[in-house]
C-alpha cells in the first residue's frame, strides 16, 4: 500500500515538476525580452536627450542670438560713449 502510494505520489510529481521547469523557462524568456526592449528604449530616449540638449546649446549660442538681434530685430549695439547712466541714491531705509 505505501508503495502505491509513493508511485501514484511520483506520477503526480513528475509532471507538475516539468509543467513548472517549463512555466519558469517561459517566465525568465518573457521578462529577458522585457528588459532588452526597456535597455532599447532607455538608449532611444538617451540619444533624443543628447539630441536636445544640443538643440538648447545651438538655440542658446551668442552667434545665434547676435545674428538675430542684428538682422531680424534691427537691433544695434550702443557705443559706451552713448550710455547715460542715472544715478537715483538709494534709499536710506532698511527692511526689518
Amino acid at each position: 500500500m505505501l508503495k502505491r502510494l509513493f508511485i501514484a505520489s511520483l506520477i503526480l510529481l513528475i509532471p507538475a515538476l516539468l509543467f513548472i521547469s517549463v512555466w519558469q523557462s517561459y517566465r525568465y524568456d518573457m521578462l529577458s525580452r522585457e528588459v532588452a526592449e526597456l535597455e532599447q528604449q532607455q538608449k532611444d530616449l538617451f540619444e533624443q536627450n543628447k539630441k536636445i540638449v544640443m538643440g538648447i546649446e545651438f538655440l542658446k549660442s551668442p552667434f545665434r542670438i547676435n545674428k538675430i538681434a542684428d538682422e531680424d530685430l534691427e537691433l544695434k549695439k550702443i557705443e559706451p560713449d552713448k550710455i547715460l547712466r542715472i544715478d537715483l541714491g538709494r534709499d536710506e531705509r532698511q527692511d526689518g
